[in-house]
């Protein structure tokens, strides 16, 4: 009761996911993917040739090695999800969720104003969905719409590496003085 309530007050929460159905997805659940996301997500525009032709695909993944986790995520947003994998016998199995540019646009949508981390990467993100092209049908496709993906994927960041430190954004209070 109290969700239904929250949706009629945000009717921007009513989404179409997975196979194109509405779906009521309390402000709540949104808000906890979004974290979700910020921690163990991942947006990832790949450039491939095809037929001689530069081509950018956009992908939002999910990685994790807990499987309940990402089956709640699958139930509400659709998506890919991959089979186990265990890459080295010491690690325990991880699962990726994928979701492809078009079933990940109500999600980014949705989860934009809760992000923190990645919150310009998914602006981004929406940005490359956007500058799809009108001339999906031509043979050569559209010059300003490639060059403008392009763009796009080239000013998304690199991934880290895991043994570099994430400098702090945060302000601490040291002996009277704010540090950054």
């Amino acid at each position: 009761m109290e969700a239904s309530l929250a949706l009629a007050a945000r009717p921007d929460l009513v989404l179409y996911v997975a196979d194109n159905r509405v779906a009521d997805v309390p402000s709540d659940e949104v808000a906890y993917t979004a974290g979700f996301f910020d921690g163990e997500g991942c947006v990832s525009i790949a450039r491939y040739l095809q037929r001689g032709r530069p081509y950018h695909t956009l992908a939002i993944i999910f990685t994790n090695t807990d499987f309940q986790v990402l089956d709640w995520l699958h139930q509400r947003w659709g998506g890919y999800l991959s089979k186990p994998t265990q890459q080295d016998p010491r690690w325990r199995s991880s699962r990726h969720l994928r979701l492809s540019a078009g079933p990940a646009l109500p999600l980014l949508r949705a989860m934009l104003p809760y992000l923190i981390i990645k919150k310009s990467q998914v602006e981004i993100a929406l940005e490359f969905i956007d500058s799809k092209s009108a001339n999906r049908g031509g043979r050569q496709g559209d010059p300003a719409a490639i060059a403008k993906r392009a763009a796009l994927a080239a000013r998304m960041p690199r991934p880290r590496s895991r043994s570099n430190v994430i400098k702090s954004t945060f302000s601490v209070p040291s002996e009277g003085k704010l540090i950054s």
